[in-house]
């Protein structure tokens, strides 16, 4: 965990505020590279974002944030680069985590002031971000990986034991929905039902 008043920190906010701000979808939007930082109608925010939290058992991320369904991220923050060169060397990065499913985030970046990692030094599939001293932009957009479950979810649990979510049993059969399908069999659905588009 860094200190308060750290460039490291600094960054780890700004990550956090620009993850917030990022479309979650983005890879099956039409317009893939735009990250724009307003919504244009398709695009869903990162709904949860967490900054340095450290669990038990998986990734101790930077930042890590969650849109819908399994949509996590990970944005991994350098101000040097000997910080980086020591960033493969962790455990989360080995293949042994890899197999244990111990490495989170679908889409993974790191975040550096500008120059500090080279677009060739990148691990395979990580996206980077520069910080100019008043804005992120992204340099190289990551790619997705297919299983981050147990890492994201040691993350996840560890978010809701946090924040005294509390424990239970969640019964949801035959709970009333407001969800209203738009299409049935790819026909559009008409309210109230009827023989036609039920």
């Amino acid at each position: 965990m860094s200190a308060t008043k750290s460039l490291h920190y600094e960054l780890c906010i700004e990550g956090s505020k620009w993850l917030r701000r990022q479309k979650w979808n983005y890879e099956r939007c039409q317009k893939k590279s735009c990250y724009r930082t307003e919504a244009c109608g398709e695009c869903k925010k990162y709904r949860y974002v967490a900054v340095e939290l450290c669990t038990w058992g998986s990734e101790n991320t930077d930042v890590w944030g969650l849109g819908n369904f399994n949509d996590s991220v990970v944005i991994e923050v350098k101000v040097s680069h000997a910080d980086f060169m020591n960033d493969k060397k962790k455990f989360c990065r080995s293949e042994t985590a890899e197999n244990l499913h111990y490495q989170a985030g679908r889409l993974r970046w790191y975040l550096c002031p500008e120059g500090i990692i080279k677009k060739e030094e990148l691990p395979e599939k990580w996206g980077l971000l520069y910080w100019d001293g008043k804005k992120i932009y992204p340099v190289v957009a990551p790619k997705p990986y297919e299983n981050t479950s147990a890492a994201d979810m040691n993350i996840l649990t560890s978010i809701l034991r946090r924040e005294g979510f509390r424990e239970g049993i969640f019964n949801y059969r035959g709970q009333p929905t407001t969800i209203e399908p738009k299409t049935v069999n790819g026909n559009p659905v008409k309210y109230p039902l009827n023989k036609d588009n039920t």
